[in-house]
């Protein structure tokens, strides 16, 4: 009855030892699902026998002009077994446009980063290949710029007076080309274009705290509140495009779970509104794994690595988003603790910054959360303040720095655990002031968070140890 047992568990770059009762519960991946056979004819296969859209051949011909967008970094942070499907995807249909009779002058690809740091060339080059970084100038491969007017066009608003500001290649392209990598239901569908490619006058009506909305988990499309409120921006853009006589065309692929390099396992092309469905069906297969009733007390490890992080270092609040958004709350039907409940999330937790890409997070740790921790006060009093400060703008134009408003973004994913939770315990920590800063409490073990959490909920409490990475998502039946 009182057995203890020894689980690795994630720990930032690692793996922790740590000693949970017998009786507790371990949730764990399924198995990676078996890879495409070949990723350039599963891409052509999608873009000759598209879902409720004509195929590539019938979209282009001579003076055509074409933007091909793609995701950022965070949009695919992990290592690939074989080429990046971007890369792939790219060089093919590039070959299906000029043989069309498309000028290649003509043709421009975006990273649609939204507010998420621009990507040096040498970044872009990890994923899309030096022959493809340097085969296209600087006017024809570009990050989408969020602070320049000159990108930008504003569609208008929403039924409920949501802003629609988006880039304007969106829209002034005889046809618009997305390739979406898929890891999360979170990803894909009309936040590629809403999001992607938005500006903060748009991003901030849905990343904003909402303290009284339902649908917390953005990863239960069913009933996403999240979702929904950015499907309500894509329909404006829809509309607008329709208007043109145009759709966009995208191809949005799922990757299976393995650890650390992943592989491709779907891809679907046609109009995002159809594709999606068929998107979110193969997530789930590879993804979702069933969990029969909530437990009193949660562990998880934390990795250290991130999409918002990559090519940099993990920031408290980047670690906070983290486990926050990606352990306590990302669930389908009901989270895997319960209501009054207490996490333990292991990580070591030290305020290491990077200073030129962070900047705004560095002042939002230093000067902010000192006063207050929470989310929604937070972004009431300061969010503006940040989101046009003129340094932050600069850098995110020029230097490679994160939009002036983006630690919000991340903070805001603390609020419904702060509401949801009676305690939040951060284990294996070396600075406990950073944790007691962010509003959290620290232990030395998770040995001891488990101890303090008995202590306050009973030794007979349910436990619950999610084993990841490899990466799932519980859908609970409470």
């Amino acid at each position: 009855m009182n057995g203890k047992r020894v689980e690795r568990i994630a720990y930032g770059d690692g793996r922790l030892a740590v000693r949970v009762p017998e009786r507790a519960r371990t949730i764990a991946a399924k198995p990676p699902m078996p890879a495409a056979p070949d990723i350039r004819e599963a891409v052509r296969d999608a873009i000759e026998n598209p879902i409720a859209h004509e195929p590539l051949r019938k979209l282009a011909g001579p003076k055509a002009k074409v933007a091909i967008a793609f995701d950022d970094a965070s949009g695919s942070y992990f290592q690939t077994r074989r080429d990046d499907f971007r890369k792939v995807a790219i060089e093919l249909i590039v070959e299906e446009l000029t043989a069309l009779g498309v000028e290649l002058r003509d043709i421009t690809l975006l990273c649609a980063q939204g507010l998420h740091r621009k990507l040096s060339r040498t970044e872009l080059e990890t994923f899309l290949g030096r022959k493809i970084a340097l085969g296209f100038g600087y006017n024809n491969l570009y990050c989408h710029d969020a602070e320049d007017p000159d990108q930008l066009v504003h569609l208008g608003y929403t039924h409920r007076g949501f802003d629609v500001e988006v880039n304007r290649a969106l829209i002034d392209s005889d046809l618009f080309i997305y390739l979406n990598t898929m890891w999360a239901p979170f990803n894909g569908g009309w936040k590629s274009t809403a999001v992607g490619l938005g500006t903060f006058r748009s991003i901030r009506h849905h990343h904003r705290p909402w303290p009284s909305a339902k649908g917390h988990s953005v990863d239960d499309p069913k009933s996403s509140a999240f979702k929904k409120l950015v499907w309500e921006q894509g329909r404006l853009i829809e509309d607008a495009l329709a208007e043109k006589g145009r759709r966009v065309f995208t191809i949005e692929t799922v990757y299976d779970n393995a650890h650390p390099r992943k592989d491709l396992v779907a891809v679907f092309a046609g109009h995002p509104t159809e594709v999606h469905p068929h998107t979110l069906a193969a997530i789930e297969e590879q993804l979702v794994v069933d969990v029969e009733g909530q437990s009193d007390i949660l562990i998880a490890g934390i990795p250290g690595a991130e999409c918002y992080s990559k090519f940099s270092v993990m920031n408290p609040i980047l670690v906070a988003n983290s486990a926050m958004a990606n352990a306590v709350m990302q669930f389908q039907n009901a989270p895997v603790v319960r209501e009054g409940g207490i996490a333990i999330l292991a990580h070591p937790f030290e305020a290491a910054f990077d200073e030129r890409r962070f900047a705004p997070y560095v002042e939002f740790y230093n000067q902010l959360l000192p006063q207050d921790t929470d989310p929604y006060r937070l972004w009431e009093n300061y969010v503006e303040s940040f989101a046009h400060r003129p340094e932050y703008i600069h850098a995110y134009r020029y230097g490679y720095a994160y939009h002036g408003s983006h630690p919000f973004f991340m903070w805001n994913s603390a609020g419904i655990p702060r509401r949801y939770l009676s305690r939040i315990f951060f284990a294996g920590v070396r600075d406990f002031e950073a944790v007691r800063r962010c509003g959290f409490e620290p232990f030395a073990t998770v040995e001891e968070a488990i101890a303090a959490a008995q202590s306050d909920l009973g030794h007979d409490a349910s436990i619950t140890l999610l084993d990841r990475p490899p990466h799932f998502i519980p859908r609970v039946n409470p």
